[in-house]
């Protein structure tokens, strides 16, 4: 009896002493934290998400710089321009036009001021149209890898959020399982102490009960990394301890996903395909810049301006709108084909190539994304199978283990033999919760194949709690 007390005694300190990190953390005032929750604050908090929503800002300033800088004529103005200037000639000409010292040399003093306003254009091929369609695909590219950045966030967080709910279930399997064997060790306590079973049996039970706490606390180490690695993902700072919603798992028969539908729709929304495309676009448009090398250049503008010039200073800072404005329109062209002939030959040679090297790697990208869309349709199927085989040996081995425990207590069988069907019932039970969260892992990694949801149906409740030992 002394021993009976002080091994209890010993499992309750052992079971405060596991429950004391949940109850330090109720205390610190632990936030709820739901699926959606968490990609709400991913998405407002996750650095590398944050740079490439940053990034899409740049769009709308470069747009119209490309506009004013390379599309409309470049305008500049210039409002006051004055000098003072003196000259001295010291040479002549003769009658025979012939020069000479020129004996009356003095210097010569004037003044001018200017205001002029120039505007100018530079046209060569369809240079204006491709300047506007580069910063059309800068700008497509930016937001498809911004939602590519999304995408990927949104999978990630819930790789961490599933598996830390999976870390979560098995814990609570673990404590279940701890609970399960303190019931066994007190009936072979009982039996012992009413001559029906060796002292053998209460030490394996001992036993049982310290290997279970054992492998509660690694559950419980397991359990708080993957929470860690959620909250470094989330991105946010400012959480404290947070719990995760027990919410149904995403669980349903995949045979109505036709592979493909899902692969016609993964060639039209993914992003990485999508950023296959205009980089085959980007390549287009750099063929065609390439061959404006063969086109003339043609510069026109015009300048409007007014200009004053009087002797001594008195067009210094001279402001007034006396004289007249004057203009001037000119255009030039000009046929540099022949000027780095070799070079340009070589560019659009170059740019060529570039662009069958990008349609073969989008057509590359084409064949890979369908054969990962049918290949995680086929393993969504096969973790769907999976998962029925595991709901059904859990049932086996729930049962199983409740018979054996009624042939023990009445001595047809001996307390390995029963040990053996607590390893069966409990890796049956951690199987069906390893089985579902491999499914909904099967499941996210279709949706990141295809770039978009194709989950349906209802989810399913969580495991049912095994029975308690009887």
């Amino acid at each position: 009896m002394m021993r009976k007390s002080l091994l209890l005694a010993t499992a309750c300190c052992l079971a405060a002493g596991l429950a004391a990190p949940g109850l330090a953390a109720q205390s610190r005032d632990t936030l709820r934290l739901t699926l959606d929750d968490a990609l709400d604050v991913a998405v407002g908090s996750n650095p590398t998400y944050r740079q490439a929503n940053n990034n899409i800002s740049l769009n709308g300033i470069e747009m119209r710089t490309t506009w004013l800088d390379q599309i409309l004529p470049q305008a500049s103005l210039s409002l006051f321009n004055t000098a003072f200037t003196g000259n001295l000639q010291r040479t002549a000409q003769d009658n025979f036009g012939n020069p000479i010292d020129d004996p009356d040399a003095a210097w010569n003093y004037f003044s001018s001021t200017n205001q002029n306003l120039n505007l100018s254009w530079s046209i060569r091929g369809q240079s204006l149209f491709q300047a506007h369609k580069r910063q059309t695909l800068t700008n497509q590219g930016r937001n498809i890898a911004e939602v590519r950045a999304l995408t990927d966030l949104q999978v990630q967080v819930q790789r961490l959020y599933m598996d830390a709910v999976e870390q979560r279930d098995l814990l609570r399997v673990e404590e279940e399982l701890l609970a399960a064997r303190e019931i066994d060790l007190d009936v072979a306590e009982r039996l012992f102490s009413l001559a029906f079973r060796t002292r053998v049996d209460v030490l394996n039970a001992e036993l049982a009960v310290e290997q279970q706490a054992f492998e509660l606390r690694q559950q419980r180490t397991r359990h708080e990394r993957a929470l860690l690695s959620l909250r470094t993902q989330l991105g946010n700072e400012e959480i404290g301890p947070i719990s995760l919603d027990d919410s149904a798992l995403p669980l349903f028969d995949p045979s109505g996903l036709d592979a493909d539908n899902l692969a016609r729709s993964a060639l039209t929304v993914n992003p990485e395909l999508l950023q296959s495309g205009v980089s085959v676009r980007s390549s287009m448009l750099g063929v065609k810049e390439a061959n404006n090398a063969w086109w003339p250049t043609i510069d026109m503008g015009i300048d409007v301006y007014r200009r004053t010039q009087l002797p001594q200073g008195q067009s210094l800072f001279d402001v007034s709108f006396d004289e007249e404005l004057e203009s001037r329109f000119f255009m030039q062209f000009s046929i540099p084909m022949f000027n780095n002939y070799f070079q340009n030959k070589q560019s659009i040679e170059r740019a060529s190539v570039q662009l069958e090297n990008d349609m073969e790697a989008e057509r590359a990208a084409r064949l890979r994304i369908e054969e990962t869309v049918r290949g995680a349709l086929l393993e969504l199927s096969n973790q769907w199978e999976s998962l029925r085989l595991a709901e059904r040996s859990v049932e086996i081995a729930v049962e199983a283990l409740r018979l054996a425990r009624e042939e023990y207590r009445i001595g047809t069988r001996s307390f390995e033999d029963l040990r053996s069907g607590f390893e069966q019932e409990a890796s049956t039970r951690r199987q069906v919760i390893t089985s579902r969260h491999s499914f909904v892992d099967a499941l996210l990694s279709l949706e990141e194949a295809v770039g978009t949801r194709v989950r349906g149906g209802a989810g399913l409740s969580p495991a049912p709690a095994a029975p308690g030992a009887r």
